[in-house]
């Protein structure tokens, strides 16, 4: 496993969110998801605040008296939810629409961090919205399972959330950044033999996912990150500033 690679990775790819090509896509695909989202997401917590604030805590019922198991579920109801919303049904959303933006996100970083690389052929506008699709129908599936799950899990529900989005964030960001450069065949080698280093940068990105607003900025994130781990993987070393200047 391949641990070195991933906090200088992660630091790189931080800086790389500073840089205004990011920060102009990341803001576009913030504004879109709100736009898209936002009603829906007015007119939930609205309901849940009505239902939290109409349903009494303590019921008294003939012949058995005061019931006060209702106040276990609608207490704090809008918090409880509101994170519940923000990270299984956000986070795919935010995941998907960035989804738009990865080819223009990791060409980003590459121009910033690699400018002596060659000049790959981007995703065509189809194919960059079939994958956002894909990984969006991926980790909806995903944070749905988990979510049933929690039901049964207990406090296993969130290690179930990220060890499974962060196989899947590690494959389909990993080969978003590696398909630029190699064939798929070198790609699927690459990938196989740096497994273990791929799941765990995904599942800490994934981790991220369950943060409220932090959410909308992992993909980003993670992308870039991918694509430093995917030039140290190579051996393609990062340029330092004083070489960017020139």
């Amino acid at each position: 496993m391949r641990t070195d690679i991933l906090i200088p990775a992660l630091g790189r790819a931080l800086q790389a969110l500073l840089d205004p090509r990011i920060i102009g896509t990341l803001l576009l695909s913030i504004a879109l998801m709100l736009l898209l989202t936002g009603p829906f997401v007015g007119v939930f917590l609205a309901l849940v605040w009505v239902i939290e604030l109409l349903t009494p805590e303590s019921l008294n019922l003939p012949w058995l008296g005061e019931v006060s198991f209702l106040g276990v579920f609608t207490k704090g109801l809008v918090s409880k939810t509101s994170w519940v919303f923000w990270t299984y049904v956000m986070s795919p959303v935010a995941a998907g629409i960035i989804g738009l933006f990865l080819d223009r996100i990791v060409a980003a970083v590459e121009a910033r961090d690699y400018p002596v690389l060659p000049v790959v052929r981007a995703r065509s506008l189809s194919d960059s919205i079939f994958y956002a699709l894909r990984f969006f129908g991926l980790m909806a599936l995903i944070s749905l399972a988990a979510l049933i799950a929690s039901f049964f899990a207990g406090i296993l529900a969130p290690a179930v959330f990220v060890a499974a989005n962060g196989y899947l964030v590690a494959r389909e960001y990993f080969e978003t950044v590696a398909l630029r450069r190699l064939p798929e065949d070198e790609t699927k080698a690459l990938e196989h033999d740096n497994q273990l280093t791929l799941w765990l940068l995904g599942s800490l990105l994934a981790l991220g996912f369950t943060v409220p607003f932090l959410n909308l900025l992992i993909p980003a994130l993670g992308v870039a990150a991918y694509t430093h781990v995917f030039h140290a993987l190579i051996g393609n070393r990062p340029a330092n500033a004083a070489d960017r200047d020139s």
